[in-house]
């Protein structure tokens, strides 16, 4: 059995909850230590019953609260070899451990994906608890063969669907953070993310997640209006064969359930 709890998901914070029947996991702590604590009270928990945080990468909007959490509590902390010197100097009272290979908590198997970002390492992961699965990747600029084969197998997914191409080329950002987003080191747009659900037709997923969404230059029925239509596509009707919902920034209400 699977629970995941989206949190806060957007370019000021993001933080997902994952619980087993033993263990409760944070995927990033990017929001504010005062707002992540609010979210896990609204859901009976407090820091004590967080088992293990892992981190994506480095970014501040995923590790933002790392310093003040484990100044009060010393959860153990997990992040990609390569930035694990690097997430130690950001905790107090918690042991970083540098992710190369799967591994487990309690009953959970987690494996990773490598993602294209402009951080030194990024990782998306797929957390398997019996026949349950679950993966998360976001931040990464391109998708390749080897992310849908990463997907293919899970239950669930959240996948980034960071922006709407056109609304970024027209808005207010400088010419080089759009080039930094729209490259293959940025992050998925809608219509990239469409082009990977549409590779994961006949899949095992039947819950997708679109997460990360840009406040500036994206929003919600823009990016479940293109999942909706890819999906349409390739003959998977939203509603019957999938569910799709969008993640937000701030107040998040939808948990999944896998068994």
């Amino acid at each position: 059995m699977l629970k995941i709890s989206p949190l806060f998901s957007g370019s000021k914070g993001n933080c997902t909850l994952i619980q087993s029947q033993n263990v409760n996991i944070l995927l990033d702590v990017g929001f504010t230590y005062r707002g992540i604590v609010k979210a896990l009270e609204e859901r009976d928990l407090t820091p004590d019953d967080i088992d293990a945080i892992v981190i994506t990468h480095e970014h501040t909007d995923h590790i933002g609260a790392l310093p003040m959490w484990t100044r009060h509590t010393p959860t153990p902390v997990y992040a990609p070899e390569r930035i694990a010197d690097l997430i130690a100097q950001r905790v107090y009272f918690s042991d970083v451990n540098g992710i190369v290979d799967d591994f487990v908590l309690g009953d959970v198997a987690i494996a990773h994906y490598e993602c294209s970002h402009d951080a030194v390492c990024c990782f998306g992961y797929k957390f398997t608890c019996g026949s349950s699965r679950f993966a998360c990747v976001t931040d990464t600029g391109h998708y390749t063969d080897e992310l849908t084969d990463f997907l293919w197998d899970c239950n669930a997914i959240m996948l980034e669907s960071n922006h709407d191409e056109d609304m970024l080329r027209r808005g207010s950002y400088s010419f080089s953070l759009k080039q930094r987003i729209l490259s293959p080191f940025g992050h998925l747009s809608n219509a990239q993310a469409a082009q990977v659900l549409k590779q994961l037709a006949g899949s095992c997923v039947k819950t997708i997640l679109l997460a990360h969404l840009s406040e500036n230059n994206n929003n919600k029925e823009l990016a479940f209006n293109t999942a909706v239509s890819a999906c349409a596509e390739s003959g998977v009707v939203e509603g019957r064969d999938v569910m799709i919902y969008v993640v937000d920034q701030y107040k998040n209400e939808v948990s999944v359930c896998l068994d």
